[in-house]
């Protein structure tokens, strides 16, 4: 039961990165306004944007 929960969960939570991983790529593609991006994306965005300014 305990296994179930966990793979449940799991499948969730990944459905939730892969869509806001794509709410980050059609904001790259000036698709969809900075505010409309739910909280996930955003997290991912400023992680990429501290990853680019780093590699500078």
């Amino acid at each position: 039961m305990a296994y179930d929960k966990r793979y449940v969960a799991q499948k969730r939570q990944r459905r939730r990165r892969k869509t806001a991983k794509a709410k980050v790529k059609l904001y790259e593609q000036g698709k969809l306004p900075h505010d409309k991006l739910p909280a996930l994306a955003k997290k991912f965005l400023t992680r990429k944007m501290r990853a680019l300014s780093k590699a500078e």
